[in-house]
C-alpha cells in the first residue's frame, strides 16, 4: 500500500491486494489524525489528541482491534473507510456475526468502535437501520437469558491459596498468585487493578491493614484519571489466607531484594525489573482458582467474592463502594449471582395469625 491517507484510499477496488496489520494500522492512524486536523485544531492540539486516541488502555485496543477488522473488510468489499452507508456497517455487522458467532451485545461494541471511524459518526451510530438490525433482529429474538446464576462454591480454591505458605522460602510466582486471589477476594479489585499498584504505594498501617493505591484504573472522575487507594484488614484466625502476611512475604522474598524503585507490585518473577502484563493476572486467577470450582465461562474472581459477601450478609452499599461501580445496577445486573430471594414470604404472607377487616366494617364506637 503506498499510502495511507484517506482520500487516497478511500475507494480500493475489490482485487486490492491484501495488507499487513501493520499497513492497517497505519491507515487507521491517518483516519483518526486526518479526522483531528478537520476540526481546526493546530499541530500540537492534534499531536495530543492522537497520544490520548492511542493509548495502550483496554478500550482502545478493543476499538483497534474491531477498527482493523472493518478496515479489512471494507478493503474487500470496496467500501469506503469513512463515508460508508448504513447499509455497508450493516452488512460488515453481519459478516462479523457469521463469522466469529458474536452476540449482540459483542456487536454494540463493533459497531461503536467503527463509527468512530465515520465522519458523521453521530449520525451513523443514531441510525435506525443499525440499532434495529441490533436490538429488533437479534436481541428480541435471542433465546433468554438466565438472570439468576447459582452460587459457586469457592472453596476448593480457597484450600488451594491456604495450601500456598506465605513465606519467603516459597516461589515468587507463587506468592504473587496467592496474594492476587487474596486481594481480588478481599477488595473485589479488577485483574487490570492489580496490575496498577505501585510497590512504592504499598504499606502496614499501624492498625496492621496492608494499604495501597491503585493508579489510573478503569474507573474515572469526569474522564481524568484517578488514584483508587485500598485498605485490606488482616485475616482475623487464619494466617494462611491473610492478604497482609502474604504480602509481608513478598515484600521480604530475597528474590526480590534487588527490586528496582519505581516498580509495580506485581512483576515477572524471572525479570523484576519488568511489570507483570496486565493479562497475566487474569489468566492466573482462571487457570490456578475458578478452574478448580467451575466449568462456567467468564466467571470472575470479583464477582464471586461480592457474591459471596453478600449472601453473608454485607451490605450492597457496601459492597457497590468497595468494588467502585457506578451504581448498585451495575453490581446486581453483571456480578451478583444470585438473584433469587432468600426470604420465606410464603409463610409470612399466607400467615394464619393475620386478620384483615373490610374499610367498611364497623368497628364500635368509642362511646
Amino acid at each position: 500500500m503506498d499510502a495511507v491517507t484517506t482520500s487516497g484510499t478511500n475507494n480500493l477496488p475489490q482485487d486490492a491486494p491484501s495488507v499487513t496489520t501493520s499497513e492497517l494500522d497505519a491507515l487507521r492512524v491517518a483516519i483518526i489524525r486526518e479526522q483531528l486536523v478537520k476540526t481546526g485544531l493546530n499541530a500540537q492540539a492534534v499531536g495530543d489528541m492522537l497520544q490520548q486516541r492511542l493509548a495502550p488502555t483496554g478500550t482502545n485496543l478493543g476499538y483497534r482491534k474491531n477498527q482493523l477488522r472493518f478496515l479489512e473488510w471494507a478493503m474487500q468489499h470496496n467500501v469506503p473507510f469513512t463515508t460508508f452507508t448504513p447499509a455497508q456497517l450493516v452488512n460488515f455487522l453481519a459478516d462479523m456475526r457469521t463469522r466469529h458467532n458474536l452476540q449482540a451485545s459483542a456487536l454494540k461494541t463493533l459497531r461503536a468502535a467503527v463509527s468512530h471511524l465515520h465522519e458523521g459518526r453521530n449520525g451513523i451510530r443514531e441510525c435506525n437501520i443499525i440499532n434495529n438490525y441490533i436490538i429488533d433482529s437479534m436481541m428480541r429474538e435471542a433465546s433468554p437469558v438466565n438472570i439468576h446464576r447459582p452460587t459457586i462454591d469457592i472453596t476448593p480454591a480457597v484450600a488451594f491459596d491456604q495450601s500456598i505458605p506465605s513465606r519467603t522460602t516459597t516461589s515468587i510466582k507463587r506468592l504473587q498468585q496467592k496474594l492476587a486471589f487474596l486481594l481480588t477476594m478481599a477488595a473485589f479489585l479488577r485483574p487490570s487493578n492489580l496490575a496498577r499498584i505501585p510497590f512504592a504505594s504499598c504499606s502496614i498501617t499501624d492498625t496492621g491493614c496492608l494499604s495501597f493505591h491503585a493508579v489510573a484504573p478503569k474507573e474515572t472522575r469526569g474522564k481524568r484519571r484517578i488514584i483508587k487507594p485500598f485498605t485490606v484488614h488482616p485475616h482475623a484466625s487464619d494466617i494462611e489466607l491473610c492478604p497482609v502476611q502474604c504480602f509481608k512475604a513478598l515484600r521480604d522474598h530475597p528474590g526480590l531484594a534487588s527490586r528496582p524503585s519505581g516498580s509495580q507490585l506485581f512483576v515477572k518473577s524471572h525479570l523484576i525489573n519488568q511489570p507483570l502484563s496486565s493479562s497475566a493476572i487474569p489468566s492466573w486467577l482462571h487457570r490456578e482458582f475458578i478452574q478448580l470450582c467451575t466449568s462456567e465461562s467468564n466467571v470472575s474472581v470479583r464477582s464471586l467474592a461480592s457474591s459471596r459477601a453478600l449472601d453473608s450478609g454485607i451490605s450492597r452499599d457496601n459492597i457497590v463502594a468497595l468494588g467502585n461501580w457506578a451504581s448498585s445496577e451495575t453490581f446486581v445486573r453483571h456480578y451478583q449471582r444470585n438473584q433469587m430471594a432468600q426470604v420465606d414470604f410464603t409463610s409470612t404472607v399466607l400467615s394464619s395469625q393475620d386478620e384483615f377487616f373490610d374499610a367498611n366494617d364497623s368497628f364500635g364506637t368509642l362511646d
